[in-house]
């Protein structure tokens, strides 16, 4: 702040100052902004590692731009600037690898600039066989593009789920075999879910959230990505599951 009242002070004309004291001020909160938000990055990359210590689970807070490429070609990958995949845990399971992290992007400029943070899981497995498909919410945007032609595959004989969902797949016809009844029944009790599947691998989360640094939280964010990886790989064992 000496600097800024240095220079307020050699100023050429009284009309200069509101405008460099306006200057100063959002240059300093914008500066109080920043080292807040990095505050608290750092306190809950402390927590995670301990909570994963705990739970026996290795763990990664730095970030991870070899998963990101490996996972580009997801829709959530190709939102926005700035992404960063941190925070991560990692494990080889006997019928899947699973990871767990934390995903950050930029979207919009000047005042419409958001700074997006969510928790992800990702499951990858060699059992999986599905069509490509993105599942998310539906919101109000979503009917505007829909109106105007936007893809939302809807199920005429399920409407609590075409009335929650938003559904999208590069084969509209393989998708509708695929999501039978007992599936769209499983999803449309979820609540503020993501899912999208490419060729053995589904992300989950939750649309624009981070699960909290808390134990019970964690824990069950990642029963609920199990739970969809094995709804999906149950949908196989009935007519029309292996037709991807």
């Amino acid at each position: 702040m000496y600097f800024f009242s240095m220079f307020i002070g050699k100023a050429n004309g009284a009309d200069q100052m509101p405008e460099l004291i306006v200057l100063a001020v959002i240059i300093a909160v914008l500066c109080a902004i920043f080292f807040i938000s990095r505050r608290q990055e750092k306190a809950r990359a402390e927590k995670l590692t301990m909570i994963f210590q705990e739970l026996g689970y290795p763990f990664q807070a730095a970030v991870d731009p070899d998963r990101l490429e490996c996972l580009a070609a997801f829709p959530l990958m190709n939102i926005g600037r700035g992404k960063k995949i941190e925070n991560v845990i990692s494990v080889d399971g006997p019928s899947a690898d699973i990871a767990m992290f934390d995903y950050r992007y930029v979207t919009g400029h000047g005042r419409s600039r958001r700074v997006r943070r969510q928790t992800v899981m990702s499951v990858e497995s060699t059992s999986l066989v599905h069509p490509v498909f993105n599942l998310r919410p539906e919101g109000f945007w979503s009917k505007v593009g829909s109106v105007f032609g936007g893809q939302d595959i809807d199920f005429v004989e399920h409407p609590g789920f075409s009335e929650k969902y938003v559904l999208k797949g590069e084969s509209e016809e393989e998708v509708r075999i695929y999501m039978d009844t007992i599936l769209l029944d499983f999803f449309a009790v979820q609540d503020n879910i993501c899912c999208e599947a490419r060729e053995g691998t589904i992300l989950y989360y939750y649309r624009y959230e981070r699960v909290d640094p808390d134990t019970e939280e964690l824990q069950k964010f990642m029963e609920e990505g199990m739970g969809v990886f094995e709804e999906l790989l149950a949908r196989q064992s009935r007519p029309g599951g292996r037709s991807a």
